[in-house]
């Protein structure tokens, strides 16, 4: 081979390696985070259920110790946060520490409370991806530091600290998925949709809407796929198509929501039944559908604008959490479904500060405080075998 055709093909091979490398996560994704100077893995150490919040994370040898695996979790601004599927605890940085050496560990994620005044800060939670040759660097959005590890030790139980970055090789770090992705299932794929049709509401107290601002809606509405295994444990979460997203539909602004709605009781729902909202293609071996082993799951959370009459001020209504429907498919061509909900007064009560958080934007309690009726919100999706 010619010089020239050797050198032209190392470098596309570096090149390739370097796309691998950079692959980008994708929220959900179930992945080992290694440590690329010593080939190590981060986990929790093992310590009592008891102590376990605030437990530090070390390095360890590649084993099957769930703690190794983190769900990979997008948040608003291009940060992630990581969740351990053995504690449930996320990656931050001990009593929140803006400081070089600063240890890094597990910790609870703050959540607004009901009649809670103190402040809402999971910033040490959140890590930004920066790419390197060989992976990415973690910075923590609370502190600019990075993950690292204590003295670059490459042993086992070699603790992760956060540091200033100097270009040493102990901050690099990669993605190993686990959980997410393709399925080992072979035998023929077939594309199967799922399409949002329509989100309707109503007032809950009188079966109707008195105008178009309770047709102005905020959320959002995604779904998972999942494959089981023998025992109809979630397995593997499965990518959509060309990572195509998953949010089927999203709205973060809830100053001025578009009209995005139908009126339950008032508007022709059967013309809505064939719209499409939203939609993620899934890329699935026909197998699972035959043997019932993929199941759906549908996350709503959404929020509606309010005016009593064209002289009142607006409210802004909300469900009170997050509310997750699962259906397991099935070999069938086409299926409708349609999710009932409603928003939560009682979650609004004076003096509550229980914000509405989507993918990391917050909107505020107290557009909620003023709340004084509820929507009923029916979510209507299809799904489709190609």
């Amino acid at each position: 081979m010619k010089r020239s055709s050797i050198y032209i093909t190392t470098i596309l091979l570096c090149l390739f390696s370097a796309m691998a490398v950079h692959a980008q996560l994708k929220d959900g994704e179930i992945i080992r985070i290694k440590n690329v100077k010593s080939g190590k893995y981060a986990k929790p150490t093992s310590v009592p259920a008891a102590q376990e919040v605030n437990a530090q994370v070390v390095l360890y040898t590649l084993g099957e110790d769930a703690r190794m695996k983190w769900k990979a979790i997008a948040v608003a601004g291009g940060y992630f946060k990581f969740q351990n599927l053995a504690t449930n605890k996320f990656l931050g940085v001990l009593n929140r520490s803006k400081e070089q050496y600063g240890f890094i560990c597990q910790k609870n994620e703050m959540v607004p409370r009901p009649m809670n005044v103190t402040p809402i800060n999971n910033e040490d939670l959140y890590w930004k991806l920066e790419k390197t040759a060989t992976g990415f660097k973690l910075k923590n959005k609370n502190s600019g530091l990075l993950a690292a590890v204590e003295g670059g030790g490459v042993n086992n139980n070699s603790k992760l600290i956060q540091w200033a970055d100097q270009g040493q090789p102990d901050t690099e770090w990669q993605f190993e998925t686990v959980g997410s992705g393709n399925s080992a299932a072979t035998g023929k794929k077939v594309l199967f949709d799922v399409t949002l049709n329509y989100i309707a509401v109503s007032e809950a107290t009188r079966n109707r809407i008195d105008n178009g601002d309770c047709k102005r809606v905020f959320g959002q509405v995604s779904t998972e796929l999942w494959e089981l295994d023998e025992n109809n444990e979630m397995k593997t979460r499965l990518r959509s198509y060309n990572n195509m997203p998953e949010m089927i539909y999203n709205q973060t602004n809830h100053d001025g929501p578009p009209t995005a709605a139908l009126s339950y009781y008032q508007d022709n729902i059967n013309a809505a039944a064939n719209n499409q909202m939203g939609k993620v293609t899934y890329n699935i071996p026909e197998i699972l559908l035959k043997e019932k082993k993929l199941m759906l799951v549908v996350k709503t959370y959404i929020g509606t604008r309010h005016k009593d009459n064209d002289f009142a001020s607006y409210d802004a209504l909300r469900m009170g959490e997050v509310v997750q429907n699962t259906y397991i498919l099935d070999y069938r061509s086409t299926r409708t479904e349609t999710i009932q909900t409603i928003t939560d007064l009682a979650s609004r009560s004076a003096g509550s500060t229980a914000d509405m958080i989507l993918l990391g934007h917050i909107i505020p309690s107290a557009i909620f405080a003023r709340a004084d009726d509820t929507h009923n919100i029916w979510i209507k999706f299809t799904c489709k075998k190609n």
